[in-house]
């Protein structure tokens, strides 16, 4: 079932791990239903970068190929990857080495959820009170895209190498996706000291990411640090945004296309994975919903498809940058406006509308 934590939290760096207080400004449009998302659509168009086909001779875009902040979006390059390995999901993971990729906070509470999930005690922190317990590694690719864990996909990562991610990837049409350490994005911004200058390049920022995310998962000393300092990290979406806009990037095309190829029959254990999250929302008539979402301070995006008995499938990539607090509670009633769009003409009219 999809609740707003599943939708929201996780993507590093913040999102809905942190309390940001959040006001609704009486000239933006309400986003409490999905005419309201409508409205704030056609409001900040050159915010939106949409890609939806639904499957049945209808496309529309805005902004296809702009580049945007993902999000946890992008964790469906890890799990494609996971799926398209000979890595044996029955194999029992430590969940110690499972923690060490977890920075304490920062992540809405998902590796916290997860384990809790799979009925591992662990303090409040979200850290496993008996670090040798073990646990299917399939679980972790679940907890990856149902709890949007932050951990679990770095762990992945480690597993299975950038250029898996990078090979599953462009099978599905997406080429050079940024799969940086999610992990590492956290701790430069609590302890800005490991991070490069503002305006560094993509490469730089990522490669000392990637190092001190590595140090992390060994080094006690760097990981009792971090436990110090993460209550001084910057602590309201303005703070954030000048980071957050340095983070991972990718385009509405992008997301769209290796979605679209999951739908249509590659990598079926993702596609398994991607079913569960959306089970209770599915279509009347359709078979199944598969969905990743992601959200950081500002950004809110979707990739989604809906896929019916006789082979149709519909796809949408939803990129939304600027957007409030407020609003980014609301994200429930945009998700259903892009099934509605994917399975209602009309609907799909009125979302091609609010695009032009």
């Amino acid at each position: 079932m999809l609740t707003r934590r599943h939708l929201l939290a996780g993507a590093a760096a913040g999102s809905a791990a942190l309390l940001l207080p959040g006001t609704a400004s009486a000239a933006r449009p309400g986003t409490t239903t999905e005419q309201g998302w409508l409205d704030w659509i056609a409001a900040y168009r050159q915010d939106v970068s949409v890609l939806i086909d639904d499957g049945d001779g209808r496309r529309a875009a805005r902004n296809p190929d702009v580049r945007r902040v993902l999000a946890s979006s992008i964790k469906v390059v890890h799990l494609s990857a996971y799926a398209e390995s000979r890595l044996d999901p029955r194999e029992q993971i430590r969940v110690g080495d499972w923690d060490a990729h977890h920075p304490f906070v920062a992540d809405g509470r998902a590796h916290f959820q997860a384990l809790n999930w799979l009925g591992v005690p662990c303090d409040d922190y979200g850290i496993a009170k008996d670090p040798e317990q073990r646990v299917p590694l399939a679980r972790l690719a679940e907890a990856m895209i149902l709890f949007s864990d932050n951990a679990a996909t770095d762990y992945l990562r480690v597993r299975l190498g950038d250029p898996a991610l990078q090979r599953a990837a462009a099978r599905g049409g997406w080429f050079r996706p940024d799969t940086r350490s999610l992990g590492g994005e956290v701790l430069m911004l609590m302890m800005p000291e490991y991070a490069p200058p503002p305006g560094s390049p993509v490469a730089v920022r990522r490669a000392m990411g990637d190092a001190v995310a590595r140090r992390f998962v060994r080094d006690p000393a760097l990981r009792a640090e971090a436990f110090k300092r993460w209550p001084d990290m910057p602590g309201t979406s303005d703070a954030q945004w000048p980071w957050i806009k340095g983070h991972g990037r990718g385009s509405a095309s992008e997301l769209f296309a290796l979605h679209r190829s999951i739908a249509k029959g590659l990598y079926a254990p993702a596609r398994e994975i991607l079913a569960k999250p959306l089970s209770d929302r599915v279509p009347p008539g359709a078979s199944e919903v598969l969905f990743k979402g992601g959200s950081l301070p500002r950004t809110l995006t979707i990739g989604l498809s809906v896929r019916w008995p006789g082979g149709r499938s519909g796809t949408a990539a939803v990129l939304l940058t600027g957007v409030s607090d407020q609003d980014m509670q609301n994200a429930l009633p945009l998700v259903d406006l892009v099934l509605a769009a994917l399975s209602d003409p009309a609907r799909f009219t009125a979302l091609e509308r609010a695009l032009r």
